[in-house]
């Protein structure tokens, strides 16, 4: 008790007229019960306003079974019951079997069909739910990309507009310095003045080379010729400055790419190398570039000490997991595996053009 019923009833000709009604007002509070006798009439007043649909086995021109292949089933479809009030015999209860109804009441049974109705709308509710709840999370999801993609992509055009104010105001500020010193040094004969003057030039050199470093980790310029280039540029440095063996794979020279995608790939690998030089230990890595069946694939691998559990567990968003949302921004995923002996960072992004901002909006 406790709740209404709104059924659609395919009544056969051995069935008396009402009794489905009648026999449910014990179960339910209100019972309202609409009664039809052919398959026409029946796929006729079939809707989503019901609770239930319940039908005869054997009906005028078919059976029940054939009333359920009428509707049309989604995910979650209304609870269908068949009657069974007469003898069923083997071919007819394996034909209801298999159709895929909900259930099969005999004969013998009908005195439970309500508390049979009853548990058969709990579960379709508790599903109905769960879809609702899934349909929202994938909304959310679709929202927290989007506000991911938004949030780098104004992150990425911050560093651009710093690193360019850096290199245009700084760097020519410390080199206007620089040449006012070299002419300093070259008319004086002070010797105390002389040696503040390489003193000076000294620690200019070094602000020179620290403003090259932050214009370089913020945005490389180079990113602009393509990845392929970048990341050439970026192995050597690191080859160069660390001593370890790298060898970068790539089968072409230029990769056709999103800037958004751009980014985030060359992202993946500086931060695999920046692992390297803080936790691996490594000697050889591997940077491997394709895009092979419109996928492009980034992969860094280490030969090092592999990564420790809690690394790979941490939150942030500069570190290797971090990086996942960002692959996810441009429509890709990350994979970050410890092989025990090294650690393989792997960006997947298809280039098929269908990135976060087609992502199905949210239903009104």
């Amino acid at each position: 008790m406790g709740r209404s019923l709104k059924a659609l009833y395919l009544r056969g000709a051995a069935s008396p007229a009402h009794w489905v009604g009648e026999f449910l007002s014990r179960d339910f509070d209100e019972v309202e019960v609409a009664e039809v006798t052919t398959l026409a009439h029946f796929q006729a007043a079939a809707g989503d306003a019901l609770d239930v649909y319940l039908s005869d086995y054997n009906v005028t021109g078919g059976t029940g079974v054939d009333a359920w292949n009428l509707l049309e089933h989604g995910d979650n479809p209304i609870p269908f019951v068949i009657l069974s009030l007469q003898e069923m015999g083997e071919a007819e209860s394996v034909d209801v079997m298999r159709s895929g109804v909900s259930e099969c009441v005999f004969k013998e049974d009908v005195h439970r069909l309500g508390n049979v109705l009853q548990r058969l709308l709990e579960v379709w509710e508790a599903r109905q739910a769960k879809l609702q709840a899934d349909a929202a999370l994938i909304v959310s999801r679709n929202q927290l990309l989007r506000l991911t993609q938004q949030l780098h992509a104004r992150i990425d055009e911050e560093r651009t507009a710093v690193s360019r104010e850096i290199h245009d105001d700084i760097g020519g500020a410390l080199a206007a310095v620089k040449f006012d010193l070299a002419w300093i040094a070259r008319r004086t004969t002070d010797p105390e003045v002389t040696d503040r003057v390489q003193q000076a030039t000294v620690t200019l050199q070094q602000a020179l080379e620290a403003s090259q470093r932050i214009m370089l980790s913020l945005r490389p310029a180079i990113l602009d010729e393509g990845l392929v280039p970048a990341l050439q540029w970026l192995v050597n440095t690191f080859q160069k400055r660390t001593g370890a063996e790298v060898v970068f794979r790539c089968d072409k020279e230029t990769l056709e790419l999103a800037p958004e995608v751009q980014t985030v790939a060359f992202s993946v690998v500086r931060e695999g190398l920046t692992n390297v030089v803080k936790h691996a230990n490594a000697t050889r890595v591997l940077v491997d570039v394709s895009d092979q069946e419109g996928i492009l694939t980034v992969e860094v691998t280490d030969n090092g000490r592999g990564l420790a559990h809690k690394a790979l567990q941490k939150d942030s968003s500069f570190g290797l997991l971090g990086l996942r949302e960002r692959a996810q921004s441009v429509g890709g995923w990350l994979d970050v595996s410890d092989q025990g002996a090294g650690v393989s960072v792997t960006l997947s992004v298809p280039l098929d053009g269908q990135l976060l901002a087609e992502l199905p909006e949210e239903s009104e």
